[in-house]
Parts: structure tokens; sequence; C-alpha cells
């Protein structure tokens, strides 16, 4: 399902319009470091229009503030991790966003919150792949779904 979204993603980056809004995370966890990468992928005009529309510009920091806003996790015990902003990049028509978290405990009964555009479209699906200790879980976010946990 994954791989049928993400080459829904793509190629409607290539026909210049795109039938679904969805957003994917994808978040590898290093055990060495303690750290998780996450890069989040959306569609780059319905991002911004999400940040205009809270009467913002495109800028690092508001790109960051939103995305606190609607992406979240938290560790086994529920207690928030801060998401340290990498930055962004565009590729076509699709934004990528690069975060950090420190999560010391790993990822295993982590919660995960990805919100993000649900409140400018109805049909938002959010995708979030993560892998850890030897294995890859995807969860999949619909409009006003609370958080869920990593097996």
């Amino acid at each position: 399902m994954l791989a049928f979204l993400a080459a829904v993603l793509l190629a409607s980056t290539e026909l210049g319009a795109h039938p679904m809004h969805t957003a994917v995370a994808e978040i590898n966890y290093d055990a060495a470091s303690g750290t998780a990468a996450i890069q989040l992928r959306v569609f780059a005009d319905d991002f911004t229009a999400a940040l205009i529309y809270d009467g913002v510009t495109s800028s690092d920091s508001a790109m960051s503030r939103y995305v606190r806003g609607s992406f979240a996790m938290a560790d086994r015990s529920g207690r928030p991790l801060p998401i340290r902003w990498l930055g962004a990049e565009r590729t076509g028509e699709v934004l990528v966003l690069h975060l950090q978290i420190a999560v010391a405990g790993g990822l295993a009964k982590a919660r995960v919150l990805s919100a993000l555009l649900s409140e400018r479209f109805e049909d938002q699906v959010n995708i979030v792949r993560a892998s850890y200790d030897g294995r890859v879980t995807t969860l999949l976010f619909t409009r006003g779904e609370p958080a869920k946990a990593l097996p």
C-alpha cells in the first residue's frame, strides 16, 4: 500500500496535479545515537497554502512552527519528545521537511501523531513509516485520529 501511495505522489507531480491529499513521514531510528531522523514529504502547494491560510510566510520558522503543531511524538511513557527542525528542500512539486528527535528508549511503544494538512483537506491521508529494531511498520492517519503507538 505504501508503495502504491508513494507512486501516486510521485506520478501526480509529473502530471501537475494531485488527485489525493497525502503526507508521508519516514522515521529511521539509529540506536547508536538514540535519535530518529524524520523526513516528511508533502505537496508544496498544499503546504504553502496552509501556511498562508494561517497568515504566515513559508520561512523555515513558519514551516517549523506548523510542523510542531501537527506532527508529534511521545516516548513510551507518554512524555512529548522535542522536535529539532533541520530544514526543508523542494524537489519538483514535493516539499521534503527534515526533522530529528532524540528517543533514548527506542521507538517501540512510542506514540506518533501525523495530522499534517488535516485542517485543510477532509480527504487528507497521512502515512508514517517507521524503521527501528530490525522492523518496518506503517501507520495510517485520517482526519481527527489521535496519536497511535508503534508496536
